[in-house]
């Protein structure tokens, strides 16, 4: 029996040895965690193998991480009024007139809706496939002391042979898919506090179409001066100027103005425009310390743009060390003393602010150890509310000043909302979006184009072929069109007077009469008077 057990032990000792020796000199690893994106990238890719829709061991979800909700932001950003009625085996099939109307299409919306898609993920263990024609096995592991399960989560990929070029395009191949679907919408992410400990990291939160910077209200030399300053310092021989010379290489931009002027707006284009990924931050959070602020920024991209939002309802960017409002401690109910501040230190413990201090900021900004190469854009509504250490060069090298609108900017608002453009859709059920391709004929009314439908939309691609010229009665019709809308753009320019309202506010209004810009017309100056009233009926407030 001794000898027995001897033999069985030394069995199973030499096969766990050569398991290892085969595992180091005949197969190669790829180790993947959980805390890095390519996991993400990972876990987008192998969820669409087909390979998963024949497993028997699979994790399904449908929001328990990014992998699995990667491209809901995207998928519903098309939503038109008549495409969702085009099946998916052919887009190209015109809808009946039967199921052009809405409730048609908002029935099957809301349907729709209703399911989430589950996303089929490898479960944890060992599963092997194919691909390229290698047999790749992945095994899905977590620590197992560990209380969350996702928190500690490792994949491990191998392959046969020393050569693990095929993981590496396997990986790659995994990156190109998971970048690939936002094509060219601009990127948010977002400061996000982690599910187990008090450290930050970042978190993708959006992808948006990009908007053009034409639709910021904005004084154009100034908007010209923004992107020009940030392309300047993109530029490659900015960067080795910075070096050559020892200065940090950061730049940072204050946006102020009153609220709805468009200051997210033109940080939002200038980021669409330039193909950069935007991360937002938020100051007030108290969970957020000075060393979770310095890893957020340790952790960002070379060249992207940092957000900071309203910096002035921050109460570290209002003086250095750490403060709060008398407002916010014993004189809640005593508005004459909102703007008094206190040293906190001069309060009892339980009254202190958690949070980040100014000196910590403007550490984290332009210290020893601050992050380079990233854009850092700060708005806020009261630039006299700042810190003054918050506004030197090197910390904010080119201040914006937004203000209400002027009659140029309301003509041009006023044309934006109602001008026709490309890809909008008509509003008559069987119509074609009015573009080059699908159109042969426009009918001019005074408040919107109505396209003709063609008789079919190869028989217009042959037209176009053998004429090879443009519709020039579309043409001048598209002409004559923006020429009346320019002419009621400045008849209700003449009725809201300039330098009184913002941005949001006039297209505000507008979204209201997005079709009849004659009726805009004719109740702007009561509106006028309303937003004239509710302004003073608060101020006396």
């Amino acid at each position: 029996m001794i000898g027995l057990a001897l033999f069985g032990a030394s069995i199973r000792y030499s096969i766990n040895q050569l398991t290892d020796l085969c595992k180091e000199y005949l197969v190669s690893t790829a180790e993947i965690r959980i805390e890095d994106e390519v996991f993400t990238y990972f876990m987008y890719w192998i969820s669409r193998q087909p390979h998963m829709k024949r497993t028997n061991r699979f994790i399904a979800g449908v929001r328990m991480s990014d992998y699995y909700d990667s491209d809901s932001d995207s998928e519903d950003e098309d939503d038109g009024f008549g495409d969702e009625f085009l099946d998916d085996e052919d887009d190209d099939e015109e809808p009946s007139s039967s199921s052009g109307s809405f409730d048609d299409y908002w029935a099957k919306i809301i349907s729709r809706d209703k399911y989430k898609e589950v996303r089929f993920t490898p479960a944890l263990g060992r599963h092997i496939f194919w691909y390229q024609g290698q047999p790749i096995m992945l095994e899905r592991r977590h620590q197992s002391d560990t209380a969350k399960l996702l928190a500690s989560e490792k994949v491990f990929l191998s392959c046969l042979g020393r050569n693990p070029a095929v993981l590496k395009k396997m990986l790659a191949d995994a990156q190109q898919a998971y970048v690939e679907r936002d094509g060219s919408r601009t990127i948010i992410y977002r400061g996000q506090r982690r599910w187990s400990g008090n450290s930050f990291y970042w978190v993708r939160c959006m992808a948006r179409a990009p908007r053009p910077l034409s639709t910021v209200v904005l004084d154009q030399e100034q908007k010209q001066a923004f992107v020009d300053d940030i392309k300047e310092y993109l530029h490659p021989r900015t960067r080795r100027w910075y070096s050559n010379r020892g200065i940090p290489y950061r730049r940072g931009y204050l946006l102020h103005g009153p609220p709805g002027t468009g200051k997210t707006s033109l940080c939002f284009a200038a980021a669409g425009m330039l193909g950069l990924k935007i991360y937002l931050l938020n100051l007030n959070s108290k969970a957020l310390d000075e060393d979770s602020l310095m890893s957020l920024f340790a952790d960002l991209p070379r060249r992207c743009i940092v957000l900071l939002e309203d910096v002035d309802t921050a109460g570290v960017t209002h003086s250095r060390g750490k403060t709060a409002t008398t407002n916010d401690v014993s004189n809640a109910d005593d508005p004459t003393k909102a703007d008094e501040t206190i040293d906190l230190d001069t309060l009892p413990d339980e009254a202190e602010k958690d949070g980040i201090t100014l000196s910590g900021l403007l550490n984290v900004i332009d210290g020893v150890a601050a992050s380079e190469g990233r854009i850092l854009v700060m708005t806020t509504n009261h630039e006299d509310k700042l810190d003054a250490a918050l506004l030197r060069p090197g910390r904010v090298d080119m201040s914006i000043t937004f203000g209400f609108t002027s009659r140029a900017d309301i003509e041009e608002l006023f044309s934006s909302i109602y001008i026709t453009m490309e890809r909008d859709l008509p509003r008559m059920p069987l119509a074609q979006p009015l573009s080059n391709s699908s159109a042969k004929s426009a009918s001019i009314s005074s408040d919107t184009v109505v396209v003709e439908k063609p008789e079919s939309i190869k028989e217009v691609n042959d037209k176009e072929k053998e004429e090879e010229r443009p519709n020039k009665e579309l043409q001048q019709r598209l002409e004559s069109l923006r020429a009346h809308i320019s002419l009621m753009a400045s008849e209700f320019a003449s009725i809201v007077p300039s330098g009184e309202f913002t941005a949001a506010e006039i297209q505000g209004y507008l979204l209201n009469h997005k079709d009849r810009p004659e009726k805009a017309i004719a109740g702007a100056e009561a509106w006028v008077q309303s937003v004239r009233e509710k302004r003073r009926a608060r101020e006396e407030n």
